[in-house]
């Protein structure tokens, strides 16, 4: 009778693990199943609540998170204060990732130095919540993610078999957050080339949160490679001449900041690259946050670089110019030299008038096209009716 108690136990155990297992694969898909997976974990080890916390890769600030049976106000105490005051909190950040830890077990904080503690007085005490069991469980260059599962004093510590049990999941865990960043990085990939690709028509390179060349189109690819001042490598965007690459680098930064943050305090700039031979290359720099979800909180930040080589022409149709936007022809002059420098007092000597009337020529250029400064007069005319496909 003894032996099928426990075959019939050690049958519902079984049941119980692949059923978790299969939950914890099917956040790959959908990320809501997290709150399934972790208040299964809480309920098979008698736990009062839990919590995953995707945060960054230093561990000190929580982007995104799940949570089971932990009211939504403490949460939010948690995660603007106390997430830096627990302490066990410094201690976590040292230990190995790929497992769990029992705060009673395998922390230097004992319980009493613990109950004195202002995460216990002000935090941990009101909820009831006296021991955790905690761990990174995932970990790349970008993010840090952790589990943390609490009782309360009736339930009492964690012990060796409980660690054990959450531990034999931790690699299904690590896989599931693999997996979903190599999704969500194709998702939102693919979607920024195809925002890049929407706004202009120039060819570009984009740049992801690293910086890193991602993707190029034929037009740029053509351009490096007739372009000695442009370098190209799997790692990085550079230009030969190094006043001017430090000058470009500081702007992608700034783009990829506005992007990151989604504040676009920044909407990019220009920079005119000099050539050996006297001309100049036109780079515009943009940032690129595409609207895809990221859950598991790694940067979806995006920096296209479009270039536009003015010798190389773009043809439009100036007759035609004239006529959609009712300009007269030495508007249509001014209009068409900013496409060759965006420095007016350039515009000015290469048309031979004054800066006050080229001044006067964009005023009413901008006024008749609708247009609000020079990038969106430039936009208007690459991608605009005017140009000859």
């Amino acid at each position: 009778m003894g032996d099928e108690k426990k075959i019939s136990g050690s049958a519902q155990f079984a049941q119980q693990r692949g059923r978790l297992i299969e939950n914890i694969y099917s956040t790959v898909a959908d990320p809501v199943n997290w709150r399934t997976v972790i208040s299964e974990m809480a309920a098979n080890t008698d736990s009062r609540s839990a919590r995953l916390l995707v945060m960054n890769s230093d561990a000190t600030r929580v982007i995104s998170s799940v949570k089971h049976n932990i009211d939504e106000n403490y949460h939010r105490q948690y995660v603007e204060y106390y997430v830096n005051a627990c302490p066990w909190r410094p201690e976590i950040r040292k230990k190995p990732p790929g497992r769990l830890y029992s705060t009673s077990l395998h922390f230097s904080c004992r319980q009493p130095d613990f109950y004195k503690s202002e995460f216990y007085n002000d935090w941990a005490g009101p909820q009831d919540i006296h021991h955790g069991a905690a761990g990174t469980i995932f970990q790349d260059d970008g993010q840090t993610v952790q589990l943390l599962v609490q009782r309360t004093k009736g339930q009492g510590y964690f012990t060796e078999t409980d660690i054990a049990f959450f531990n034999d999941f931790v690699p299904h865990l690590r896989q599931a957050f693999q997996l979903a960043a190599q999704i969500e990085d194709s998702h939102a990939r693919a979607q920024a080339i195809k925002i890049a690709a929407g706004t202009e028509i120039l060819p570009f390179i984009l740049l992801d949160y690293a910086l890193r060349p991602i993707h190029c189109t034929p037009g740029a690819e053509a351009l490096i490679r007739s372009e000695s001042i442009l370098l190209l490598t799997k790692e990085q965007l550079r230009l030969a001449d190094r006043e001017y690459d430090q000058c470009l680098q500081r702007l992608l930064r700034k783009c990829l900041i506005a992007a990151d943050s989604r504040t676009f305090h920044t909407m990019g700039g220009t920079l005119e690259v000099p050539r050996p031979h006297g001309s100049h290359l036109h780079l515009r720099v943009k940032p690129v946050h595409p609207d895809v979800p990221i859950w598991g909180g790694r940067p979806a930040g995006y920096v296209a670089v479009y270039v536009y080589d003015p010798e190389a022409g773009i043809l439009i149709d100036r007759e035609r110019l004239g006529e959609l936007y009712a300009l007269s022809k030495a508007e249509i002059r001014v209009a068409m030299e900013m496409l060759v420098t965006p420095d007016p007092a350039e515009v000015a000597r290469r048309c031979f008038i004054s800066l006050h009337t080229v001044r006067s020529h964009l005023k009413a250029i901008f006024a008749k096209t609708d247009s609000k400064n020079q990038a969106d007069l430039i936009k208007l005319l690459l991608a605009g009716p005017a140009r000859r496909r």
